[in-house]
Formats: C-alpha cells, structure tokens, sequence
C-alpha cells in the first residue's frame, strides 16, 4: 500500500496546484493554504508510513524548500546565527527553535539554515562600526561559535540534525540603508569566508555538512543566475542539490 501512495504522491500535488490555480484571484489568501495543504499532506504520509521528515530550520532562505517533501520549512523570521543562542531575542529565534524541535519524531532530522543575514548585513557593519578593531575574521569566528553554542544543545537532546551551508553574496543593494554596506566583492569575500569556517568547524565537531555552496556561486564568489531566485535566495533547483548531498550521508529523501 505504502508503495501505491507513493506512486500517487505527484498526482495528489497535482491536484491541489490545480485548486489553486483555479483560484488565484484570490492567491494572496490562499498562498498560505496552498503550504499548509502541502505540508498536512507530507506530515501525514511520512507519519502514516514511518518515514523520515526533514525540517529545514532558519532565516527566509529555508523558502525554497516549501512544497517538497519530505522537507517541512520553518522560517524563523530575519534570525541570525550570532543571536540564535540568544534568550528574548528580537526574533525569539532561540524559543522558536526548540518549540520545534521538542516536538520530532525520533526519526525525523534537522537542517539548519542560518548565517547569510550576518554575512550581508551585519559582519561588515560591526567591522567598520569599530574603526576595524575587530576584524571581519574574528567577527566570522565569533559568529559561528555562538551558532556552534546551539548545534552543541541540539546534540545533547538527541537531535539528529546537519548543518546547510550558506548562500553566496548578490548583488542586492543596501535595502535596508545601513550606515556601512559592503560591495558585492566585500560580501562575497566574507561569505565565502564564513561558509569555509563553518564546514571546518562541523568537520572538526562531526556535524554532517550539507555543501552546495561552489555549485550555486560563480567564479566571482556570487549567485549564479541558475539558481537565483530573487535579488538574495536560491530557487528551487538548488533543492535538488540539497537532496544529493543528503544521500551522500545516508539520509533518504
């Protein structure tokens, strides 16, 4: 039986796209519903046939993975990796994620998906914002320590989780009007810079590492147009790199 539903899966996804085609007019309310359906439908399947979900856990970049299962995306508002250890923090991004992962089945695994909202925004900022006294190196280093502070907690809850590697730098302009903005080249750089010191720390501490990072940047260090999916996400196509890297360490998707 679990076979036969799995072979009707892609209909099952076919009719709701078609509901909601049916009713776009009215797509700015039902874009939501369109998500929940999806996501009741993956939940239960994977429940009722004792399969793994993957909860991609972070920052606005885990949208690409709504709609395909087995992932469940779970934005946690613009949360960085240097305040995810953070108590009360202007996200709450702390409280949000173990709300969530107090709630997996054992056999369901973590992706976490934070750190491009520090690369763009705040690493150049606290760097020019103190005169160069603390360097982009050290700022990247503390970054990932505090986020490393949260993999530790999860792993002392039994969490099974991997680490996602963040996306690479755009072009996309000082939207949000800080006082210091690194240029492309700058926040490719420092990107780049963090994304090594991640996998190095999740490779020292035996977190498994998803890396997809040199297939989606070009020479540059910055998005390829492939796999962009506006001025600062991945598309969809980035998903199926995802899936690869995930079989690569065993997990089933």
């Amino acid at each position: 039986m679990a076979r036969e539903v799995a072979k009707q899966q892609g209909r099952h996804y076919f009719y709701i796209y078609i509901i909601l085609w049916a009713v776009s007019p009215f797509k700015n309310g039902l874009r939501s519903l369109g998500v929940l359906l999806i996501d009741s439908f993956t939940v239960l399947y994977a429940r009722a046939f004792g399969k793994p979900l993957i909860h991609v856990i972070g920052d606005s970049h885990v949208i690409p993975f709504r709609g395909s299962m087995p992932f469940l995306a779970h934005h946690l508002g613009a949360a960085t990796a240097y305040n995810l250890i953070k108590k009360n923090s202007s996200t709450r991004s702390n409280e949000k994620l173990f709300k969530i992962v107090v709630k997996l089945d054992r056999k369901d695994m973590v992706v976490l998906l934070f750190g491009e909202i520090d690369c763009r925004i705040h690493i150049y900022y606290q760097h020019k914002k103190s005169d160069g006294k603390h360097s982009i190196d050290q700022l990247i280093d503390r970054t990932i320590s505090n986020y490393g502070e949260v993999m530790a907690q999860l792993k002392q809850h039994g969490v099974n989780f991997c680490v996602h590697s963040i996306s690479p730098a755009t072009e996309v302009g000082n939207e949000y009007k800080y006082p210091f903005y690194g240029t492309p080249e700058i926040r490719s750089q420092i990107n780049r810079m963090f994304n090594e010191k991640l996998k190095s720390f999740c490779d020292k501490n035996v977190y498994p590492f998803i890396d997809i990072y040199d297939r989606v940047a070009d020479k540059n260090g910055l998005m390829l147009r492939e796999y962009s999916g506006d001025d600062i996400h991945l598309n969809k196509k980035a998903v199926k790199l995802v899936r690869a890297e995930l079989r690569k360490v065993g997990i089933k998707v």
